[in-house]
């Protein structure tokens, strides 16, 4: 129509077609603000499209958050350690679940700045859209990473306390073992007590899982104080059970040694009983040798008898005593009859002692230098022998002080038969000590006797080779040698 009015108008000055060419001009002029019009209301439509496909993903974008914000808001913390480790991991896969929406979210992100870059005309409302999105996003990123420690350390406090229960239900379980008093009636006490010490050397080795789980508390109060009181609370409470298990089989085993030890005493009693019984029936046989050989004979197997008797004495007696404090409740008679043990030990060393006093103070000093050597070799002998036995005198003195001290039945007849044991005791030595003192000056004595005989035969020897006149040089000399050691002896036995 443009190009027809033209070709109308051209050269035309009529007012008609003046006016026609002002139409076209108008014409001209509607359909440039038309096309105008039409390209605003193209970016106007294009900028709403886009805002409305912007609100779209954002409330795909929201869904997500929505979603994340419920699940952790409502993640608890949970009270086993299975459970713990089963959070862990549903919290792990929704991490990852977070991790593949995080391009849709961060793509609503993106898409918003661009709108808002390029001027859309809800750019307003596009940016608190993008600026709420972006701060939840990260504030579900940084609350899932926090929920995650937080579900880890409860991991580790979920295996401390698994750890702690499993120790108190092991030290309960020992417990009911170390107060079973089931061996009161029991025969295998030997038995009982080896078992005992095994199951004591299990509480010694199981000692360190005590140890480890007190380290692995300390650990964990370092690293989060938070968890401080319910740790401590837990050790507290296991180093107490530990404790109390420990208290309970200590006082087992010594109940235990105590019986094991007494029915040991028993049996040696029994067997005690037994010997005394067969040597009662050896003592009371009717032999008494018929010759000289057979008497010798009995009065050995007399002697190994005598000993065999002192060594079961000392023997019963060591064992009695220990049984009698620690188990005041025994028998009377057994600890009577071993006290009379004892009493019948203290006549053998007073018999011993007066069968020796006859030697002690014999006044036999020797006739010659010979049987003085004798007699003091065999005074010797019976010094030493005082000396071997001055330690049985000791153990028999230090056991009736014993006996005296706790008020025994036999207190008056061990007390009599001590008081003389100590009289003989000591009157014997004192007699080997003068009868010591007699002999030496006896061999002195005799010494000069030996010297001048043998002076007096040599001076005869000489006289058969001397002149008469060296006879009375060698005489005189002689003589003068013999005034002189008869001088010194008589002044010894003098002073004595």
């Amino acid at each position: 129509m443009r190009d027809m009015g033209e070709m109308v108008t051209q050269g035309q000055t009529d007012a008609q077609y003046m006016f026609l060419r002002q139409r076209l001009q108008a014409l001209d002029t509607g359909w440039n603000e038309l096309h105008k019009m039409w390209e605003n209301r193209q970016n106007l439509l294009s900028q709403s499209h886009a805002y409305q496909m912007f609100l779209r993903d954002t409330k795909q974008a929201e869904a997500f958050l929505n979603n994340q914000e419920y699940v952790l808001a409502h993640t608890e913390m949970p009270t086993t350690l299975e459970a713990a480790e089963a959070a862990i991991k549903k919290q792990e896969d929704f991490m990852t679940t977070m991790d593949a929406n995080e391009e849709k979210i961060s793509g609503v992100v993106d898409t918003g700045r661009r709108l808002v870059a390029d001027g859309n005309i809800n750019a307003e409302r596009i940016q608190e859209k993008v600026d709420s999105i972006d701060q939840r996003h990260k504030k579900n990123r940084a609350a899932a990473s926090d929920l995650l420690m937080r579900l880890k350390d409860n991991r580790d406090l979920q295996k401390f306390l698994q750890d702690c229960q499993e120790l108190s239900l092991w030290i309960n379980e020992k417990m009911l073992t170390a107060q079973d008093m089931s061996y009161d009636e029991a025969r295998n006490l030997h038995s009982k007590w080896l078992k005992h010490q095994a199951f004591m050397a299990e509480l010694q080795s199981n000692k360190e899982w005590l140890d480890k789980i007190d380290k692995d508390g300390q650990t964990l109060m370092a690293e989060k104080p938070e968890t401080e009181a319910m740790v401590k609370e837990k050790l507290a409470s296991l180093k107490t059970m530990w404790e109390d298990l420990e208290s309970t089989t200590q006082t087992k085993a010594k109940c235990l040694f105590d019986a094991n030890k007494a029915e040991l005493f028993t049996q040696s009693c029994a067997d005690l009983d037994k010997w005394l019984a067969g040597m009662d029936g050896q003592l009371q046989s009717d032999d008494y040798g018929k010759d000289l050989t057979s008497v010798n004979i009995l009065l050995k197997k007399q002697q190994v008898r005598s000993r065999v008797y002192r060594k079961c004495c000392d023997k019963y007696w060591m064992k009695s005593h220990e049984t009698w404090f620690m188990d005041p409740c025994l028998p009377q008679n057994k600890f009577q009859h071993l006290c009379g043990i004892n009493n019948s030990n203290n006549v053998c060393l007073q018999l011993w002692v007066e069968e020796r006093m006859a030697l002690a103070t014999s006044t036999d000093h020797g006739h010659n230098l010979q049987t003085v050597q004798l007699l003091i070799k065999k005074n010797q002998t019976l010094q030493k022998e005082i000396q071997g036995h001055q330690p049985r005198f000791d153990d028999i003195f230090e056991r009736s002080q014993h006996i005296l001290r706790e008020d025994s039945p036999t207190s008056d007849l061990i007390r009599q038969r001590l008081d003389e044991l100590q009289s003989l005791w000591e009157q014997i030595r004192k007699e080997t000590e003068k009868r010591h003192s007699r002999l030496s000056e006896a061999h002195e004595a005799q010494q000069y006797y030996f010297d001048a005989a043998e002076a007096e035969a040599w001076m005869s020897e000489q006289e058969l080779y001397m002149m008469s006149e060296e006879k009375a040089k060698v005489r005189e000399g002689s003589w003068g040698r013999m005034v002189r050691g008869n001088t010194v002896c008589v002044r010894r036995f003098l002073n004595s």
